[in-house]
């Protein structure tokens, strides 16, 4: 059973989408503060974090960096309005595991999979970038 937990307002699209599979359990929490937001996740046993990226009351790239201190095992996937881009992996500290575009939602519970397997669930042109920013950062430090 994967323990999914969603974070954000206004996602019953993604609970209805979820809950519909038997290998899930999915709960929800309504963020407040990122202290609160942690505490609450602790009483799911999270595998997935789900984030709903614009969230109003609460920065969501840094609650990430909180879970993935407080739930080093669980994965974090971001549902987000606009493509994913390096900038917005590197503001996690790369720590979310992938991101589910609006266009995408249909997609969410093989994401969920995917990344409770241990993958990405990445744009190809995303990986891509950061396979040559990487490799540009190892090459620089080479010729050093």
């Amino acid at each position: 059973m994967i323990n999914v937990v969603i974070i954000g307002s206004d996602i019953d699209a993604e609970q209805q989408l979820l809950a519909q599979h038997k290998d899930m359990t999915v709960s929800s929490i309504e963020p407040s503060t990122i202290e609160t937001t942690v505490l609450q996740a602790a009483l799911f046993q999270p595998d997935i974090f789900i984030l709903k990226k614009d969230e109003e009351h609460i920065n969501v790239d840094m609650l990430c960096h909180f879970l993935d201190k407080s739930f080093p095992d669980a994965q974090t996937l971001f549902l987000t309005s606009q493509a994913a881009s390096f900038e917005m992996l590197q503001n996690t500290g790369f720590k979310a595991r992938g991101y589910i575009t609006e266009d995408q939602r249909d997609k969410l519970a093989k994401a969920v999979r995917v990344v409770h397997d241990g993958e990405a669930w990445l744009p190809r042109g995303l990986v891509a970038e950061m396979m040559n920013r990487f490799s540009a950062v190892v090459y620089r430090s080479d010729a050093a």
